[in-house]
């Protein structure tokens, strides 16, 4: 059976508590930080055989899961999240995808993630085992927290079969059906992410993945640039620029956005170590700018982000 939940005819401050209690009750560990000073929030829920899906929609907000303790291998889980409407970004493992209608993203369950939604927003989301995908797909911690575009096949597919199972749930489903349905969503998801592997693979510019190369290993160096970049492989710098670009970005801003990704994850693994010598050695001379970077790409200070997972 849907549930049905609502903000509504809540006062404002209630109403955040009410549905931080409901989220947190759904998936252990979700809250929501409202952005704007008037939150409204409704959510269908349902239990789908051994799946939980749920169809969120609300106004801006940030929406966080927090890191939670497992008790076997058996518990792990991998989080679904179809963007349904409006546009958002979503952190884990120090990277970021940028979501538009359509677009498909998948978490790890038992680890921090975010979503900033700058505006109206409505999400499909359903939490799965992940023993079953990760047998399916191999290289399922390579697709954490990547855009997985709605323009692909598969995706819309996927897309469109949780909608008409939400359309069915809403009517005269059977119930007893539902382990057997979940199961094909498992295998629609796996064959969207092979897809997404397989396309990949077939649009891989072979400069792009040489200088993906170069940058790995020059990351420390703050003397990196896109012009001393393209001499190191032998091109003009408006070839570099030309091939990146299929990529959707530049030279400088993939540079930018490695570095960034590096330290955040340093930031986690090395506690050792302090923010500012985190910054030197990911490349930046200037502590003051890699914060203000930092935070336009992640939405916290590096300190922020550290203790907050």
């Amino acid at each position: 059976m849907i549930e049905q939940f609502s903000t509504r005819g809540r006062a404002n401050a209630e109403g955040i508590e009410y549905w931080n209690q409901l989220l947190g009750a759904t998936y252990d560990g979700l809250v929501v930080n409202p952005t704007q000073s008037l939150f409204k929030a409704q959510m269908s829920r349902w239990q789908l055989g051994s799946m939980t899906m749920i169809w969120p929609q609300s106004s801006a907000a940030v929406v966080a899961r927090r890191n939670s303790s497992v008790s076997s291998c058996r518990d792990r889980s991998v989080v679904v999240h179809v963007v349904q409407d409006g546009k958002c970004s979503l952190t884990q493992r120090g990277r970021v995808a940028h979501l538009e209608p359509g677009d498909m993203v998948v978490c790890s369950g038992e680890e921090f993630y975010q979503f900033n939604v700058e505006t109206n927003h409505q999400l499909l989301v359903v939490e799965m085992d992940r023993t079953p995908v990760e047998n399916r797909v191999p290289d399922l911690d390579d697709m954490i927290a990547r855009n997985i575009s709605g323009r692909l096949a598969a995706t819309r597919l996927l897309r469109n079969f949780m909608l008409s199972l939400w359309r069915e749930g809403a009517a005269n489903f059977d119930q007893s059906l539902g382990e057997s349905y979940a199961a094909v969503l498992v295998d629609m998801l796996a064959t969207g992410l092979q897809q997404r592997e397989a396309g990949a693979g077939q649009a891989g510019n072979p400069l792009l993945q040489r200088m993906k190369g170069v940058v790995a290993a020059h990351l420390a160096d703050p003397d990196l640039t896109p012009s001393q970049l393209a001499a190191e492989l032998g091109v003009s710098l408006r070839t570099l620029q030309s091939a990146v670009a299929q990529a959707g970005t530049t030279p400088g801003s993939y540079i930018m956005q490695s570095r960034l990704e590096l330290a955040a994850q340093r930031l986690l693994m090395e506690t050792h170590l302090s923010v500012t010598t985190i910054a030197f050695t990911s490349g930046f001379t200037d502590s003051a700018y890699f914060a203000r970077r930092f935070h336009e790409r992640f939405g916290l200070s590096p300190s922020q982000y550290r203790q907050r997972h």
